[in-house]
């Protein structure tokens, strides 16, 4: 018996210095309800999880019930020289990503962002996604998808970590984080 297809839920961090960081989550989309009770449990408002709104102390608790589940992340980052080039960056980083997300990967969905920036992203990663297609794209809102959240937990702790050369967050995460890379 093989085991059912997964999903890769995609988010960013942009890091002051011209860092574009893109990080996958690759999960079961059945494990979104979990996820959603676990998460909302660690943050003191009716709002989702969003790293750069939360204290200290609930980031500390994000990671250790992130690093609980049953998941598997990825995290690169590419360099840009000028607010224009981002977008170039985010899609260097995205091919980056894709050439290492496990065959089993069947669907990906990103965080919605601006209609032509979504549909940039979605040009991007069919190109890269063969013929016929290894997976479906498509694009959520942060809000309504708990899985997202858990992306922009790792993406932003991880860019974070790489950026100020602080490895806790790596070794906290390291039974979920299969990657953490940066261009030089």
């Amino acid at each position: 018996m093989t085991a059912p297809p997964l999903t890769g839920y995609i988010d960013e961090s942009i890091r002051a210095g011209g860092l574009y960081f893109v990080g996958i989550v690759i999960a079961d989309c059945l494990l979104s309800d979990e996820v959603q009770t676990r998460l909302r449990k660690l943050v003191p408002s009716t709002s989702p999880p969003h790293w750069y709104d939360e204290s200290a102390d609930v980031r500390q608790a994000l990671i250790s019930e992130v690093a609980r589940l049953d998941i598997m992340a990825l995290v690169y980052g590419c360099r840009f020289d000028r607010p224009k080039r981002k977008e170039a960056a985010r899609a260097r980083a995205l091919t980056w990503m894709v050439h290492n997300v496990p065959k089993d990967v069947r669907h990906l969905v990103l965080g919605q962002r601006e209609a032509s920036q979504d549909l940039h992203d979605r040009k991007v990663l069919r190109g890269l996604g063969g013929r016929p297609p290894r997976y479906t794209v498509t694009h959520a809102a942060m809000a309504k998808e708990p899985l997202l959240w858990v992306a922009d937990i790792v993406v932003s702790s991880v860019a974070g970590a790489l950026v100020s050369n602080d490895a806790s967050v790596l070794l906290r995460l390291e039974g979920v984080l299969a990657a953490a890379e940066c261009e030089p």
